[in-house]
């Protein structure tokens, strides 16, 4: 799953391998000296080629298994609101 932005707007997208054409925004992050040194390193090994790189697929990264997160949350809560409408809708006879 990717998000795709549409002015300030952001859209949930069902697709795996969207190409992301969007323009990227600057912002400023403040990171504790390990991490920016485990951010290094990161490139030293030649992994990413740059530090922006790295935020960028972590953040990304973390996006999609947050929303995989809550949309199982959710598929559980509909669940439970099913079979309390089903434990209602017995109740009656149960008292008979």
């Amino acid at each position: 799953m990717t998000y795709d932005r549409h002015k300030n707007d952001v859209f949930l997208t069902d697709t795996k391998n969207v190409r992301r054409t969007m323009e990227n925004d600057r912002i400023t992050i403040r990171l504790p000296q390990i991490d920016l040194r485990q951010i290094d390193l990161l490139i030293r090994l030649g992994e990413f080629s740059t530090r922006s790189e790295v935020l960028r697929h972590a953040v990304k990264e973390y996006i999609e298994n947050h929303t995989t997160r809550i949309l199982a949350k959710a598929d559980k809560f509909k669940k439970i609101q099913e079979l309390e409408a089903a434990a209602a809708a017995i109740e009656p006879y149960m008292k008979k």
